[in-house]
């Protein structure tokens, strides 16, 4: 290996090195709409296939009794490709900017599925 090789490994090195340390002082956390809106398009496809596939997982280990979010992924959300479901988010927080604090599951389970319905407007009826 060249001295240009050898430099670009140990800098990939460092970089994953200070990148590891950095994801690993970050706690867990549902994502909300911040953080989705700071994503790029790639990133929030990644996200639900991401729930996809686990909600798949769950199900298929479960032999088709997992629980009723896996059911609602599993089931409901194979008849949407991932962008539509990403635009039905993205809608979401941009019609409501006071809501950014609503998790992503919660959108998708509400705006996406019929397990969960749709909040109320404020003066709405049941």
């Amino acid at each position: 290996m060249n001295l240009g090789g050898k430099v670009l490994v140990a800098a990939l090195a460092l970089f994953l090195g200070l990148t590891t340390a950095a994801w690993a002082t970050e706690k867990a956390f549902l994502w909300d709409g911040s953080r989705w809106s700071q994503v790029s398009a790639d990133g929030k496809a990644g996200y639900i296939f991401g729930i996809g596939n686990l909600a798949d997982f769950e199900n298929a280990a479960s032999r088709g009794q997992g629980a009723c979010v896996s059911r609602a992924f599993a089931a409901e959300l194979k008849s949407k490709t991932v962008a539509q479901i990403v635009t039905e988010v993205d809608k979401f927080y941009k019609d409501n900017p006071d809501k950014m604090q609503t998790s992503v599951i919660e959108v998708v389970l509400r705006q996406c599925t019929s397990v969960c319905p749709p909040e109320m407007k404020a003066g709405g009826k049941k």
